[in-house]
């Protein structure tokens, strides 16, 4: 390993300093790096970059599954299957096809086809940015549309890193896969949470027994001949997210993917050879059909499924990269002497040109909405809200309710219980059914389309309540020429402060409501005037109103 610190050192070193730069003029950190490594290459071995960046994808991987809970995403996993089964076989189909007649061979041919179709869970995370936009439908959908393309990704890594491409080699190639995947299973399942008890909810114990699972998983994977990245998942997906004391192994996985994030993308950039004019015309081809026909096809499927334009579109932009699987799947067949190494030097270069343009288009993703919307040939906006919509056209002074979750049930069973008029706008199509039959009044639509809002009769509006914690949401609302009170959710009070300032009348911190209830509760047991009876009792009948209102 002595051979790798100095590439380590002038990754790090130089990567510092471009960072350090770009940060004063608003530069993206993905685009640095990936320059960065353009920059160095020449001072880095080949050998020495296929390695480090086959461990910083591992790595990455990893903390991709931990972060994967397919519990939240159960309500979008029909979806994802089919949206992510349309890019194999749609999508990565064409691009075979294509690839063919280029001239390239078979084999090549589903090289291209992979790199097309599958996105990079590791780009799409760092687009997500924080968590919060995971409780957002484009956020879940984005989330488990990687994860079903990671696990047909682990697929093609045991098939096409078998050592030959016969019916036993195989067999046992997939077969020692399965054996990692389900072991994972088994671990997530019955080991894990015993794991954390074992720890006495010592914080060092925790983070090291993640980091261990990583080093069993992948040691075990190394030595049954399987990939080091099939065991990096496996061991991310053994990992359950949510339990008490989790936070020590969230900010110990927290500074290692900054580690090994500036390793996979220097080494990506160290990767990109000066191309050839028949390696640069197909490098560019891949590019345009992964930034363009890809999203293009996304939309579409999405659409047809019942989703908004605005989610499909802000979806689809975060999968229009190249996948770091098909890196891999690329980097084990330059080793086995199975790829050309100019199809090789192609995806590399789509991969670096395509992860630079997604951080464009994610930071533009609302121009382009409007920009489509506004041409696609699909069912007509005002239509499409039309047919989804049921509001008295002379409904007036009532107060628009835009998400329906659990936050949004509480508010419209205040309305009905105070007899006040209300219009429900949602467009989480895992909601329409119940937006349909619980609701007098709903825009089944997105409020930043001027088409919802006329169908809401925001213009005639009291009250404007956004439950929805996403931002441009807000101060999309706040921004409107209207003389409706808004009352808008933040995550925490200096966010609150600056939206009292953009002009919202009310703003709902829920972790600050949560802990001021905590904080009386507590000032009324310590001062006595509620006994530890009848505050009990007095919750509890408070939990079984809260259930009955939402429905539980």
């Amino acid at each position: 390993m002595t051979e790798l610190l100095t590439p380590l050192a002038t990754i790090f070193v130089v990567s510092a300093v471009f960072l350090l730069a770009a940060k004063y003029v608003g530069i993206p950190s993905v685009p640095v790096y990936i320059v960065v490594g353009i920059l160095i290459a020449p001072l880095i071995g080949r050998g020495e970059t296929l390695v480090l960046a086959q461990f910083g994808i591992a790595f990455l991987v990893f903390v991709f599954g931990v972060y994967v809970e397919p519990e939240r995403l159960r309500l979008v996993a029909t979806d994802s299957e089919h949206i992510a089964a349309i890019q194999f076989l749609l999508i990565g189909g064409v691009a075979v096809a294509g690839a063919l007649l280029f001239g390239l061979r078979p084999l090549d041919a589903i090289y291209i086809g992979i790199a097309t179709s599958l996105s990079s869970s590791l780009v799409g995370r760092e687009l997500l940015g924080e968590n919060i936009h995971l409780d957002l439908v484009y956020g879940r959908l984005t989330q488990s549309i990687h994860f079903v393309q990671d696990l047909f990704a682990v697929l093609f890594v045991l098939l096409l890193s078998a050592t030959a491409f016969e019916l036993d080699a195989i067999a046992v190639e997939l077969g020692y896969g399965v054996m990692v995947l389900v072991a994972a299973l088994f671990v997530r399942v019955y080991v894990f949470t015993q794991l954390v008890r074992l720890s006495t909810g010592s914080e060092e114990v925790i983070a090291l027994t993640g980091i261990a699972l990583l080093v069993v998983f992948v040691a075990g994977a190394e030595l049954l001949g399987v990939s080091i990245v099939v065991g990096a998942f496996a061991a991310g997906a053994a990992i359950k997210l949510r339990f008490e004391g989790n936070l020590a192994l969230l900010n110990a996985l927290d500074s290692l993917e900054s580690f090994f994030t500036a390793i996979f993308f220097v080494t990506l950039g160290s990767l990109v050879a000066l191309p050839t004019i028949h390696t640069a015309l197909l490098a560019a081809s891949l590019t345009i059909f992964v930034v363009v026909v890809k999203p293009l096809v996304t939309i579409t499927a999405l659409v047809r499924r019942g989703y908004e334009v605005r989610t499909a579109t802000l979806t689809s932009l975060r999968l229009d990269q190249v996948s770091e699987f098909a890196l891999i799947i690329a980097i084990q067949a330059l080793i086995l002497d199975r790829i050309d190494p100019g199809v090789f030097d192609a995806i590399v270069l789509a991969a670096a040109a395509t992860m630079i343009t997604s951080t464009v288009t994610q930071q533009h993703d609302e121009r382009f909405f409007r920009w489509l919307d506004g041409w696609l040939p699909y069912e007509s906006a005002h239509e499409r809200t039309r047919n989804r919509s049921a509001v008295d056209p002379d409904i007036a002074e009532h107060v628009v309710v835009i998400g329906y979750g659990q936050l949004g049930r509480q508010v419209v069973r205040t309305c009905e219980q105070l007899g006040q008029s209300y219009v429900v706008v949602d467009h989480n199509p895992e909601e329409f059914d119940a937006v349909r039959y619980e609701c007098d009044n709903y825009v089944f639509g997105d409020v930043m389309s001027d088409i919802t809002r006329e169908f809401a009769r925001v213009d005639r509006a009291q009250v404007l309540i956004s439950t929805t914690p996403d931002r441009r949401v807000t101060e999309y609302l706040l921004a409107l020429d209207s003389t409706s009170d808004v009352f808008v959710r933040a995550r925490t009070s200096d966010e609150a402060e600056s939206l009292y300032e953009a002009g919202a009348e009310y703003v709902m911190v829920p972790d600050d409501l949560a802990a001021g209830a905590l904080l009386e509760t507590l000032d009324s047991a310590l001062t006595g005037s509620v006994t530890p009876g009848g505050l009990r009792r007095s919750e509890q009948r408070s939990l079984r109103e809260f259930k009955r209102l939402n429905g539980r």
